[in-house]
């Protein structure tokens, strides 16, 4: 079962700089993690493998947690995440309303029922756009995404520049996966992983669009 949504993924070049924007924006900086290992599971879901990468968690209240993703260089492309804000800039500033995002896809329907799957529920429409809600289990937090209809076909990566994955955490990741699979998702392998002092058990789904999502459980 998801229970909430962990963080969005922002693959980054310089932790520093895009840090110090995530904080002039109200966000705190919650942990880092330098020379991380990389899981091997993460091949599939990597332009290029490294053997570590750092990470840096952003948070704010009300808003999707964001964390800092770098794996040695930007790959190629870009993310199918994008901030929203009124002025309809998809660039995070002062304008972006932090608990919704913009998600790319190709078949809004087909994305409805995937994100159904994860947990979120329809919404209404904001700007003309499907607004599909997460309300988090025990936290009540709401988060929202809009699909927005686009002609792509581009597979994304965790190593793709600007918004990239969302992570939602489960109660088990096992019975996660063989539910995804089951409705005909596309997993990866379950893999382990100790960030901030936790043992996640860590497994990748792609949706009907490419889109990435990462699933995590406590070990």
């Amino acid at each position: 079962m998801i229970i909430n949504i962990d963080h969005i993924g922002l693959s980054s070049n310089d932790l520093s700089k895009d840090g110090t924007h995530l904080t002039a924006l109200g966000y705190e900086k919650v942990f880092e993690e330098i020379g991380l290992e990389n899981m091997d599971i993460k091949r599939p879901y990597l332009q290029e493998f490294t053997p570590t990468h750092n990470i840096v968690l952003y948070r704010k209240n009300d808003t999707f947690d964001i964390e800092l993703l770098q794996h040695g260089e930007l790959g190629n492309g870009v993310g199918f995440i994008f901030p929203f804000n009124q002025k309809n800039e998809n660039e995070l500033n002062e304008n972006t309303q932090l608990d919704t995002f913009i998600i790319h896809t190709n078949d809004v329907e087909k994305s409805t029922k995937f994100f159904q799957t994860l947990g979120f529920k329809p919404n209404g429409e904001i700007e003309g756009l499907p607004r599909l809600t997460f309300t988090a289990l025990i936290e009540k937090n709401a988060y929202h995404i809009l699909l927005k209809k686009t002609q792509t076909t581009t597979k994304y990566y965790m190593d793709t520049p600007g918004f990239n994955s969302i992570a939602l955490v489960s109660t088990n990741a096992e019975k996660e996966q063989r539910k995804l699979q089951k409705k005909g998702y596309n997993t990866g392998e379950i893999g382990q992983i100790t960030v901030n002092n936790r043992l996640l058990n860590v497994f990748f789904v792609t949706g009907p669009s490419n889109e990435l999502i990462e699933i995590i459980s406590y070990a």
